[in-house]
């Protein structure tokens, strides 16, 4: 019963990954957080948003797919050594995939061994938490140049479906009702925003 539940997560942690992308939650995200950051906090704050991304989504190979190119656009902007700001965007995906609620690993690893998720993401958040203050801290420090970034447009409701998954999780939701809701909420503000 636990492996056969186990794929059933894992599908519609596929499916949520799959409507969230079709739908621009993604590059809205993306794109939000791009329009926030100050010009010599892009390091940091690219770090910052494969985290938030990946831990929403819960694929650290989803968030690098969808940051990678625009890290890549930002590298021929600003002037940023493009292996520098990739690894930034693999650092921050592979952070936020350990903490995720909603990742293959997290699920399976407290499904395994009858632990809760909010018992997990203590204790890896207490693990991981002094690298990403020295990650932080050391990309805050690399100088970068000063071009002008292009960004794009992002809409806060397509960033609801990210948002939805990250309450019900911290609410305590079991995990499938959790995607449940991140499913329903991508499926329907997709189809209202005419994203289908």
């Amino acid at each position: 019963p636990t492996i056969i539940l186990m794929v059933v997560i894992f599908i519609l942690a596929g499916a949520f990954y799959s409507v969230a992308n079709a739908m621009g939650a993604v590059e809205s995200t993306v794109n939000l957080g791009l329009s926030i950051l100050p010009q010599k906090a892009i390091l940091p704050g690219i770090f910052m948003i494969g985290c938030v991304i990946s831990f929403a989504m819960g694929t650290s190979m989803g968030t690098v797919t969808a940051l990678t190119p625009i890290a890549i656009g930002m590298s021929q902007q600003t002037g940023i050594s493009m292996p520098l700001i990739v690894a930034t965007v693999v650092g921050g995906a592979m952070f936020g995939d350990n903490l995720s609620f909603v990742s293959d690993t997290t699920i399976a690893a407290t499904r395994t061994q009858g632990v809760e998720l909010r018992d997990k993401f203590k204790m890896n958040g207490l693990i991981v938490l002094p690298a990403v203050i020295v990650t932080l801290i050391i990309l805050a420090f690399i100088p970068i140049g000063s071009a002008t970034l292009e960004i794009g447009s992002y809409s806060f409701l397509r960033i609801l479906p990210y948002l939805s998954i990250i309450v019900c999780a911290l609410i305590g939701l079991n995990v499938m009702v959790v995607l449940g809701v991140g499913i329903a909420t991508g499926g329907v503000l997709g189809l209202a925003l005419g994203s289908f």
